[in-house]
């Protein structure tokens, strides 16, 4: 069994790698139609709904500040997980 680096399996639980480059057994958590595809809609339409109420036609600073340190403290989450279970012994697959 190869061992697998985070990164790899980080990439292919966000949907950013497919086919060849996809760690085995590693789902995409955002398929299409899947919750985490659902609730990431769900987040632009209100992200999209904020701009309008606020009147901004570009990208609003503080609102993209809060999405992507949402973005970040998922793969901090994601990092711990993965080195807990590298060191407690538990299996990718």
């Amino acid at each position: 069994m190869k061992n697998y680096h985070f990164e790899e399996i980080y990439l292919t639980l966000c949907g950013e790698v497919h086919g060849q480059y996809a760690v085995p057994g590693v789902e995409n958590a955002y398929y299409e139609g899947g919750e985490c595809d659902r609730l990431y809609a769900e987040m632009s339409e209100a992200y999209e709904r904020l701009r309008d109420r606020l009147g901004v036609i570009d990208e609003d600073p503080d609102a993209e500040i809060m999405i992507n340190s949402l973005i970040r403290i998922q793969r901090i989450l994601c990092q711990k997980m993965f080195f807990y279970g590298k060191t407690m012994g538990f299996s990718v697959n």
